[in-house]
Order: C-alpha cells, then sequence, then structure tokens
C-alpha cells in the first residue's frame, strides 16, 4: 500500500474525476455544478481528495502507478470507532463542498444502497468504494494492477469483499477478478439501476 504525497495525491484525485465524472452516483452529487464539466470535474477533484484522505486514515489506497493515473480506495477491517471518525470528517468537509442539493442527494443514495446491501450479511466484508483510472491511461491493466494489493491483503485477511457499479460494461471485468453479481438494484436519485457485486473469501 502507497501513501501518496500530496502532489501525487492531486494527480491521483484528477485521474479519479476524469475516469468516474460520467457516473450516475457523482453527476447527481455535482447538482450544483449544472452543465458546467469544468466545473463539476473540479467540484470531483475535491471530492476525491477526501476520499483519499479518508482511506489513508481509515482504510486502504492503493495507487495505479507512479504517474498519479488512478487509485483503489477500500474500507477495510480498520476499528469502526476509527472509521466513523474519518467518515465524520469527510461528511462536514462533503456538506460544504457539494451543496444543500448535493449533499442531500449523497446522503440519500448512500441510504438507498446502505438499505439494499442489509440483507447480504456483508458487515465484515471489505468494500472497495472507489476504483478508477484516468482514461487516457486505460487499456494497459492499471486496473487489474491497482486491485490486485487489496484482493492479496482482502485473501490474507480471509474476508469477503464487495462493490457496487452503475457501468454494466465493468461487470465482466470484476468478474474475471472473482466477484459475483449479488443484486441489480434501482437507485431513485440518480435513477439509474447498479449492481452489487460479491467476491467471497479465497485463500491467501
Amino acid at each position: 500500500m502507497s501513501s501518496p504525497s500530496h502532489t501525487e495525491a492531486s494527480r491521483t484525485a484528477r485521474s479519479l474525476a476524469a475516469a468516474l465524472i460520467g457516473d450516475p452516483f457523482y453527476r447527481a452529487v455535482t447538482v450544483a455544478c449544472g452543465d458546467d464539466e469544468t466545473a463539476r470535474l473540479a467540484m470531483l477533484e475535491a471530492y476525491f481528495a477526501l476520499a483519499l484522505t479518508e482511506g489513508e486514515q481509515a482504510g486502504r489506497v492503493d495507487l495505479a502507478d507512479d504517474g498519479g493515473n488512478g487509485a483503489a480506495i477500500w474500507t477495510t477491517d480498520t476499528p469502526a470507532a476509527l472509521r466513523q471518525a474519518a467518515y465524520a470528517q469527510r461528511e462536514d468537509a462533503l456538506r460544504a463542498l457539494l451543496g444543500e442539493r448535493g449533499f442531500a442527494h449523497f446522503s440519500a443514495i448512500v441510504g438507498n444502497m446502505e438499505h439494499a446491501l442489509a440483507p447480504h450479511a456483508l458487515q465484515d466484508a471489505w468494500y472497495l468504494s472507489i476504483a478508477g483510472i484516468a482514461p487516457d491511461a486505460q487499456g494497459r491493466g492499471l486496473g487489474t494492477s491497482v486491485l490486485a494489493p487489496g484482493l492479496a491483503a482482502v485473501d490474507a485477511a480471509g474476508a469477503a469483499c464487495f462493490l457496487e457499479t452503475y457501468n454494466e460494461r465493468s461487470l465482466p471485468f470484476y468478474g474475471r477478478l472473482g466477484f459475483a453479481v449479488a443484486g441489480r438494484y434501482a437507485e431513485a436519485v440518480t435513477g439509474c439501476d447498479y449492481w452489487l457485486m460479491v467476491r467471497p473469501p479465497h485463500a491467501a
């Protein structure tokens, strides 16, 4: 696991913003930007900078390479109190960053997803919360390589892990890494479907 420098973190946040700007979740939470895609990109860069910090504090961050071309951010088996403190800190910053409507969308979507997740008994599973590779660096195997260290750590811990994706085209990619679709859900705020994918414990 790498701890990004400030410059590296900024580049990584920009790469994640470029990779995920079209995702329905991120469009919904940046509603304050309207049709201004430059403003949206800047808001998402700040959003991902906060997510990287939270991941460093209470989870796991793996960088795609030394060029800041992307990252994977995990919620792990860090003690719950530490996770909650880091999340609360980011939540305060997000409220200011996203504005009233954007933060309301964020809270509602997270609530909807947590409700859908409840029957799956994944309280002790690791969560791949964010993964992205800069568009101009895609197609070089960075997506697989950035996930490999986290998946190895999951396996060493004997844990299950899961993710949620709005991108149906990503399902085969995650399937090759051992994830299987556990549900498809309609999400009311975005008006889009997303998929829950679960990877059972693997032998390390």
